[in-house]
């Protein structure tokens, strides 16, 4: 006999960023939404801006939301940053080998 249950309501990872318009097109979330598309319930948002700030990470509501900053003079000199993303979520996410 069942006496009850508990729904949990999962959503799918969500990414986006926060970076100034000269590189805006360097940054590629749909890039790692893809890759992580079965992560639920997280968030990542990529901060690439001439003024550095602090990486965070915090839960909130079952949502784990972590901020990953991007080194803008490297970003802007880079062709592909991709690897750079994803090296830096998969660290955060505690998948490196």
């Amino acid at each position: 006999m069942i006496t009850g249950c508990i729904f949990v309501k999962t959503f799918s990872m969500q990414v986006t960023k926060m970076v100034d318009e000269d590189i805006s097109e360097k940054v590629d979330i749909d890039y790692i939404e893809h890759h992580f598309k079965s992560v639920p319930n997280v968030g990542i948002i990529y901060v690439c801006t001439i003024e550095s700030g602090e990486e965070d990470d915090w839960v909130e509501d079952g949502f784990r939301y972590i901020v990953i900053h991007l080194p803008y003079k490297e970003v802007k000199k880079m062709q592909d940053v991709r690897p750079l993303m994803l090296a830096k979520a998969r660290e955060k996410l505690g998948w490196v080998a």
